[in-house]
C-alpha cells in the first residue's frame, strides 16, 4: 500500500477495480481495454503480491513471474511500473530481457536470480536456450499486448513458452483489441478465465477531439509547422507549457510498433502526418493522448489515397457522436481484408474518373509526335509502390 501511495494513485481505473480482484484470487483473467486505461498496474500489483507468497528465490532460480511484450520500449515502461510498485521490498528483484541491450548483464542478473522477468519472447527463449534461465518456478505470467504480439510473429515463441510451463500456474492476457487469434490463443491456454472488458473495446476513445484535414502531399511539411506555430501562439503568455505533441509519419513498420510502445505521459495532441494503412493502428496512434480518464486532441493530414480509411475514421466520429456503439474488427484476417477493401475502392475510383474524362482524339503532325508521351503507359511513382507493400 506504501507503494501504491507513494505513486499517487487515489482512484482505481475500471480496469484496475475490475481486474485486480480477480487476479489476486488466483483465476485466470482475459482482459480487453481501451489503450491508457491503466492495465499495467491491473497486473503488476497482483503480480507482487503473487511473488511475495511464495518461497523466496535462490541463486540459480528461475522467476516466479514473467511478463511477454511485444516491443522493447513498452517492456522498459512495463518494468519501470514494476520497481515503483515494489520500491520498498528490499529483497525484490525484477530483470528486463530485451533485444538491442547487453546481453551479459542480463545473462549476469538471471542466473542470480530474480523474482520478475520482464521481456520480449524472443530474448526471453534465447536466454532459456542458452540455459541463463528456467521456467520451472513460474507462476505467474502476463501477456500483454498479447494482439501485437501475434501480428509481430512472436506466436510461435509465446506457445513454447506456455506449453512448458508447470500444470499449476495463472495467466493474465491483457489486450486493447480483441481479434480471433487471441480468443483462439485465450481458449488453448487460459483456465476458464474471467472476461474483463471495459469501455468501447477496438474503437477510437471518446476522450480524444479527431480533426481530419485533407493536404497535398508536397505541402504537408508546411501544414504541420503551420499548426505548430498555432499551439505555440495559443498558449504564449497564458504561463502554460506548450502542449507535449506526438506526430506519426509513415515510415514502414516502426511508426505503427511505437503507436503500441509509447506510454509518454501527458500527450495533449497527437498528429498524423501521413495516416496509417489500417483503422486499428489508427486507434492506437490517437490513444497516445487522452488517456487515464484526460482530454486530448488528435489531427491527421490526409490526401486522395486515404480516403477509404478516412470513410471509416468519419463514420466512427460520426457513431460515437451520436451515442452508437462503435467497434470493427481486428486482427491479421481484419487487416487483410480492410486493405482488400481499400484497393477495391482504390480501383473504382481511378476507373470512375477514367470513365467522367472520357476518350479523347487529338490531329497531331507526325513531325511532333514524339513531344507527346503515351499518358496510358505513366509509370507508379516510388512513393506510390511503396504504399501499395
Amino acid at each position: 500500500m506504501k507503494d501504491i501511495d507513494n505513486h499517487g494513485y487515489t482512484t482505481p481505473t475500471s480496469i484496475q477495480a475490475q481486474a485486480m480482484p480477480v487476479a489476486l484470487s488466483g483465476r485466470d483473467l482475459l482482459g480487453c481495454a481501451e489503450t491508457g486505461s491503466g492495465k499495467t498496474a491491473a497486473f503488476a500489483v497482483p503480480m507482487i503480491q503473487h511473488c511475495l507468497a511464495q518461497p523466496p528465490v535462490q541463486r540459480g532460480d528461475g522467476p516466479l513471474a514473467l511478463v511477454l511484450a511485444p516491443t522493447r520500449e513498452l517492456a522498459q515502461q512495463i518494468e519501470k511500473e514494476v520497481k515503483v510498485f515494489s520500491a520498498s521490498l528490499e529483497s525484490f528483484r525484477t530483470a528486463i530481457v530485451v533485444g538491442g541491450t547487453n546481453i551479459s548483464e542480463q545473462r549476469s542478473e538471471l542466473r542470480a536470480g530474480v523474482d520478475v522477468v520482464v521481456a520480449t519472447p524472443g530474448r526471453f527463449i534465447d536466454h532459456l536456450q542458452q540455459g541463463n534461465t528456467s521456467i520451472t518456478r513460474i507462476s505467474f505470467v502476463v501477456l500483454d499486448e498479447a494482439d501485437r504480439m501475434l501480428d509481430m510473429g512472436f506466436e510461435p515463441q509465446i506457445r513454447e513458452v506456455m506449453r512448458n510451463l508447470s500444470e499449476k500456474h495463472q495467466t493474465l492476457l491483457f489486450s486493447a483489441t480483441m481479434p480471433e487469434e487471441i480468443e483462439e490463443l485465450a481458449q488453448e491456454y487460459l483456465t476458464k478465465p474471467v472476461q474483463v472488458k471495459v469501455g468501447k473495446v477496438s474503437s477510437p476513445t471518446a476522450n480524444v477531439t479527431q480533426t481530419l484535414e485533407k493536404v497535398p502531399e508536397s505541402e504537408k511539411t508546411d501544414q504541420l509547422l503551420a499548426l505548430l506555430v498555432e499551439e505555440a501562439s495559443r498558449v504564449e503568455g497564458t504561463g502554460h507549457p506548450f502542449p507535449l505533441t506526438i506526430v506519426f509519419v509513415e515510415r514502414k513498420v516502426a511508426t505503427d510498433v511505437a503507436s503500441r510502445g509509447l506510454d509518454v505521459s501527458g500527450v495533449a495532441h497527437v498528429i498524423n502526418l501521413d495516416l496509417p494503412k489500417s483503422m486499428e493502428d489508427y486507434v492506437h496512434r490517437i490513444g497516445r493522448t487522452g488517456r487515464a480518464g484526460s482530454m486530448g486532441q488528435s489531427t491527421s493530414f490526409y490526401t486522395d489515397r486515404d480516403m477509404f480509411l478516412v470513410a471509416n475514421i468519419k463514420k466512427a466520429i460520426s457513431d460515437a457522436g451520436s451515442g452508437n456503439a462503435v467497434a470493427f474488427a481486428t486482427g491479421k484476417t481484419a487487416r487483410r481484408k480492410e486493405k482488400e477493401a481499400a484497393a477495391a475502392e482504390k480501383q473504382a475510383r481511378v476507373a470512375s474518373k477514367s470513365s467522367i474524362a472520357g476518350p479523347t482524339s487529338v490531329n497531331i503532325e507526325d513531325k511532333y509526335r514524339f513531344m507527346f508521351a503515351d499518358s496510358n503507359n505513366k509509370k507508379e511513382g516510388a512513393a506510390d509502390s511503396a504504399w501499395d507493400d
